[in-house]
């Protein structure tokens, strides 16, 4: 014969899970709204960020466009805008083509950039360091510079001399991202 002191013992254990059962899907419910929140954030963020780099690819572009026939105006404009030697160009071109320069990236970066009405990638090309600046997220120039001190001696856009090396065929940053 069952011990009456089973069956409170079954019945109050009975009760407590269910108790537990009922916390556990209110926790679920809620668990499923912050989930909820969660993705039309990420989605509000992925969002704000592809409108930034749409306005600074384009802020880019007209930078470029503007500044391209420059040539007259004051002498402080004109040393800051004049046009790139034939190397700077063949460097430029080699930047502008490279995955690791983003120019969105890098005018949100460093907003004097902007301020200073200046093409991303020709400023990049010629004030990569005082103070560093990284053309990505993708490369730190920092590194590069202690790993490859002739370039601060030598006064090489780092980027660049990245780009001319083998050491760059197929990476996709620096430094290369441990596999």
């Amino acid at each position: 014969m069952p011990d009456p002191k089973d069956n409170d013992e079954i019945a109050r254990l009975t009760a407590e899970l269910a108790t537990a059962r009922a916390e556990l899907a209110a926790l679920r419910k809620e668990q499923e709204s912050w989930a909820e929140k969660e993705i039309k954030i990420r989605v509000d963020r992925d969002r704000a960020i592809k409108a930034a780099g749409e306005f600074a690819t384009a802020l880019a572009a007209r930078l470029r466009i503007e500044n391209a026939g420059l040539g007259k105006g004051a002498e402080i404009l004109r040393k800051r805008f004049r046009p790139p030697s034939r190397t700077e160009a063949v460097h430029l071109e080699l930047i502008r083509d490279s995955d690791l320069f983003d120019a969105p990236w890098y005018l949100r970066a460093y907003p004097d950039v902007v301020h200073l009405g200046m093409d991303p990638a020709l400023h990049f090309l010629r004030h990569p360091f005082e103070p560093f600046r990284s053309p990505s997220e993708h490369f730190n120039i920092a590194q590069y510079c202690v790993d490859h001190p002739d370039v601060l001696k030598d006064k090489v856009n780092p980027l660049v001399h990245f780009l001319l090396s083998p050491e760059s065929r197929g990476a996709e940053s620096y430094p290369p991202r441990r596999r």
